[in-house]
């Protein structure tokens, strides 16, 4: 067992307890002054002047918003990049301490939460430069909430305009349903890949009263709607995880006219790619044929947003590592995962990453879910937040 793991790694549990009321009253700053996707220009301004006295170097991506900050150390050796997302959602939240000062946008999935720990965690590492081996990127990832924001930094070129692309990369969500002082390490799929549908339905209009003389779109789309939920149930091995839903349909102008057009979206959502592929030519096949025996024609159009959320089992023995270390095995989860998803994973495409799952809930209380008004979370796990990424960082340096 080295030095470091004997003495260093404790102390910086200890170490982000000291700075838990500057951490948390940044992430209370953040709260007050949500910002939407590719819009978080406040937010970005906020973290770049709170980096500014650490000594880092910013990266310029040439994007209006997200940080990209480079911690050297003083000797040689690998490159490790650390994660957390920057943006709210278009939610009103509730009057009451420390709520929303933005009218109808809200942190309603902790992403203010997340910023909060990553800069603790820079705070953490700033004051070891001097024992570090190895280089330290922080990414504070815009629009996440999108599914577009990693995506946009990879083509401003994130990789290419630091030193060295780093050699693994560490994120985390909080997780309302486990209370503070929990970790999750979870190998293997984590989060959800996604896909959206977008279907197109056309027939002929006409008068409500006459429906012998049109083509009338609705009743194949509710048609549609019916046997899509057959994918799940019998065109899929019961034993793999799927959602494939229609989430908003829109046709019609009045009611006693048939539309011509109508166009149905939705998403799948699946840890697995053969069944993310195996769900799209399902609602293909369905579309057409049930389109076919309505005398209607059709669109089928696929938006693919993000891959799964993949823990490797090399980086799962490092984050095991570091989470056993900040909080003790006894308090390493393993709960299922879960079919939200995170673009995350398009960073994960291109270097080995792991992804944890902080508890943020009030232990013995009810807890509302992510994208609910009543959000919120235990920000005495803003300390473990920050120290688990730091403490990610010295165990993949010293790998």
């Amino acid at each position: 067992m080295s030095k470091q793991e004997k003495g260093d790694f404790p102390m910086l549990l200890d170490d982000a307890k000291a700075l838990a009321g500057e951490i948390k009253a940044f992430k209370d700053d953040l709260h007050r002054h949500p910002e939407l996707s590719f819009q978080e220009t406040r937010t970005t301004g906020a973290i770049s002047s709170k980096l500014a006295p650490l000594g880092v170097e910013l990266i310029d991506l040439g994007m209006e918003t997200g940080v990209v900050a480079l911690l050297r150390g003083s000797k040689p050796g690998k490159t490790v990049a650390l994660r957390a997302d920057i943006d709210a959602i278009a939610q009103q939240e509730p009057e009451g301490p420390c709520s929303s000062e933005v009218p109808g946008i809200m942190h309603a999935c902790g992403h203010d939460f997340h910023t909060a720990g990553l800069y603790g965690a820079a705070r953490l590492l700033a004051a070891r430069r001097e024992a570090l081996a190895g280089d330290v990127v922080f990414l504070f990832q815009c629009a996440e909430e999108i599914t577009r924001g990693a995506a946009a930094m990879v083509a401003h070129g994130l990789w290419e305009k630091l030193p060295r692309k780093p050699d693994c990369l560490f994120g985390f969500h909080n997780r309302p349903e486990l209370p503070r002082g929990r970790v999750a390490v979870l190998p293997g799929p984590i989060m959800a890949g996604k896909c959206h549908f977008e279907l197109t339905l056309h027939g002929r209009a006409g008068h409500g009263g006459s429906p012998h003389k049109c083509v009338d779109v609705i009743v194949p789309a509710a048609a549609i709607v019916q046997a899509v939920q057959t994918i799940v149930s019998r065109s899929t091995d019961p034993l793999e995880s799927l959602v494939c839903a229609v989430c908003s349909i829109h046709a019609g102008t009045a009611e006693n006219f048939v539309p011509d057009t109508l166009t149905m979206t939705g998403s799948i959502r699946a840890h697995s790619d053969g069944v993310i592929a195996h769900a799209r030519e399902r609602i293909e096949a369905i579309t057409r044929g049930v389109c076919a025996a309505h005398g209607c024609t059709c669109e089928v159009r696929f938006i693919p947003q993000v891959p799964v959320t993949w823990n490797g089992p090399e980086m799962t023995k490092l984050a095991q590592k570091a989470a056993e270390a900040v909080v003790g095995a006894e308090n390493v989860a393993q709960p299922r995962p879960d079919l939200g998803s995170e673009d995350f994973a398009v960073f994960g495409r291109d270097v080995p990453a792991f992804f944890y799952w902080v508890g943020s809930g009030f232990p013995g209380q009810h807890n509302p879910c992510w994208h609910n008004e009543g959000f919120r979370t235990d920000d005495g796990a803003l300390p473990i937040a920050a120290a688990l990424l730091a403490q990610s960082a010295l165990t993949a340096l010293e790998g």
